[in-house]
């Protein structure tokens, strides 16, 4: 009894794997949801990730491919990144359903690459967290323990306090990983916690751990709880199989064959054959042990059959052995001979394939190393090759302002050049403007000795004279002047003219002489005028301007200009 408890916690050990031989249909609600946006946008894309989602809760993510290619089909045209990186998570997922490894690798890469250039949200750290789930999931298989624990690791620090069931899943796969170790203690220390998803996987794990050390007390309490959370079939179907199992263990041969019996009435509606063979098989062992030999042969044909059908060696084996053995009992020597040579052959062909797939196995994790590590080299160079083109964007806007400084400072200079020949300019003006007044003092001091003459004597020729020099004055002056003041400042007239459109030519000329910082005296001169005249014309200028308060010169409101 002993050994049958050992054996059956070996075929427990190896998991149930589902094979439905049928694809669930989506609900009418996801049907509806998918019938309603048939357009390439967000909503179409959502919707697909539902369903997607669907057939990965139901472990059939393979029924899922047509989903998962439109998915990515519409992630390129909308050229989003999130849905990108999840249909190429999706995608490794479908790989690893077949152990297409090296699949598994690029695509599961390629999503965390994705994943990595978004933004960190609760969504996208999500995603990072489901990824490292799976890249978990895949090392366990493998047995690379120190990349599965890297990978649980690095998945937890994204999910953080967020108690979602990816957490707990990776939990659970923490506690699988001790296990693998030899620390049951701490493996059934995060199945504990892991047992707040309300799963049946972590119940059934702490179950295991209790069964190995013989505590079936425990083993009971957590598999009510199991069975308490069991949504499926499936769930049930393999709790009760272990409430056999469990029986068995103790001892309890009656209660063992009850547990089986009330898995035989539900197991052709459940699709999962490997749990099938083991209901098959254990029952037939019960049924062998209380003598009813028919019923066992029967029982253990339906087990042989249906484990032909899997891929499962050990499985297939384990009902050819049973068989051998319940013909042996049954006086069939030739028949169980027959099927204890079919034991031998596939068991030698089993070593050998355990053999090359150990082989093969080695050689991948070395691939899977390698391939590892040429991720990460690509990685780094990525980052030498952002690091560069960050520092040349530096030096380009370190150049860029720069050269901008140099530009300012030139234009500066240049200004201050213009503005020393612009005074340089008007310090001539006003020199030559001196010069001709001082010319003009000569000629009226002239004009007025004529005048005298005139009264005295020559009084036909004298006029003509006085009068030519009177012009001289007054047109020279104005002319020289003029030339001079339109060279320096070619706009200043228009620019006047375009705010007050009233000025008269004596009023322009006079804001040209007061913005030449002419005096009253000078101007007076130029103009052949009285100081008073000069005065009596600025006043009627500042009404003109519209220049009120003494607070405001006349010259400094023309600098303007």
């Amino acid at each position: 009894m002993k050994r049958l408890s050992l054996l059956l916690l070996i075929l427990l050990s190896l998991g149930v794997i589902a094979q439905n031989e049928s694809p669930i249909p989506l609900p009418d609600s996801l049907v509806g949801r998918l019938k309603e946006h048939r357009k390439t946008d967000f909503a179409r894309a959502e919707a697909l990730d539902a369903a997607i989602g669907y057939y990965y809760h139901a472990k059939q993510i393979l029924e899922a491919e047509g989903y998962i290619l439109e998915l990515s089909l519409i992630s390129k045209e909308l050229k989003d990144n999130y849905f990108l990186a999840l249909s190429e998570y999706y995608k490794s997922l479908c790989a690893l359903e077949r152990l297409d490894y090296e699949g598994f690798t690029t695509n599961i890469n390629k999503a965390l690459d994705r994943v990595e250039m978004l933004r960190l949200t609760d969504r996208t750290a999500l995603l990072a967290s489901r990824i490292y789930l799976a890249k978990s999931s895949y090392y366990s298989k493998l047995d690379m323990l120190p990349e599965c624990y890297d990978a649980i690791q690095k998945g937890l620090g994204m999910i953080g306090n967020n108690r979602h069931e990816v957490y707990y899943m990776l939990i659970n796969n923490l506690g699988d990983l001790y296990l693998k170790i030899g620390n049951p203690q701490e493996a059934e220390k995060q199945f504990r916690k892991a047992s707040r998803l309300k799963k049946t996987l972590p119940y059934r794990n702490l179950a295991s751990i209790h069964f190995g050390r013989e505590d079936y007390d425990s083993v009971a309490i957590y598999l009510d709880s199991a069975l308490q959370v069991s949504t499926t079939l499936g769930d049930s179907l393999s709790i009760k199989h272990f409430y056999g199992a469990m029986h068995l263990g103790k001892g309890e041969l009656n209660l063992a064959d009850k547990s089986y019996k009330d898995c035989l009435k539900d197991v052709k509606r459940c699709n999962e054959l490997d749990l099938n063979t083991v209901i098959y098989l254990n029952s037939a062992y019960i049924a062998m042990e209380k003598g009813n030999l028919q019923q066992a042969l029967s029982l253990i044909d339906s087990a042989t059959f249906i484990s032909r059908k899997l891929h499962n060696v050990p499985r297939k084996l384990n009902c050819i052995r049973l068989k051998a053995i319940i013909l042996s009992k049954m006086q069939d020597f030739e028949g169980s001979l027959v099927y204890l040579n079919e034991y031998s052959f596939i068991r030698d062909s089993l070593l050998d394939q355990q053999n090359r797939e150990r082989v093969i196995r080695l050689m991948h994790q070395q691939e899977i190393t390698e391939m590892q590590g040429q991720f990460e080299a690509e990685k780094t160079i990525a980052e030498q090759r952002q690091k560069y083109i960050l520092i040349i964007m530096t030096l380009a806007i370190f150049f860029t302002v720069v050269i901008t400084v140099i530009l300012i400072k030139n234009r500066k200079q240049k200004e201050l050049l213009l503005k020393q020949e612009l005074d340089l300019r008007n310090r001539e003006i006003t020199s030559e403007s001196i010069e001709k007044i001082q010319s003009n003092e000569i000629l009226h001091n002239t004009i007025k000795k004529l005048t005298e003459m005139e009264e005295r004597q020559e009084r036909d020729t004298l006029p003509t004279i006085i009068r030519d020099l009177k012009t001289l004055v007054k047109d020279d002056a104005k002319k020289d002047f003029d030339l001079h003041f339109v060279q320096i400042h070619p706009d200043f007239y228009q620019k006047l003219l375009d705010d007050f459109p009233r000025l008269t030519q004596n009023e322009l000329r006079l804001c040209a002489f007061i913005k030449s910082n002419l005096s009253v005296k000078e101007i007076a001169t130029i103009n052949g005028i009285s100081a008073e005249s000069v005065k009596t014309a600025r006043k009627r200028l500042r009404k003109t301007l519209n220049i009120t308060g003494e607070d405001v010169s006349l010259l400094e409101f023309l600098s303007k200009y």
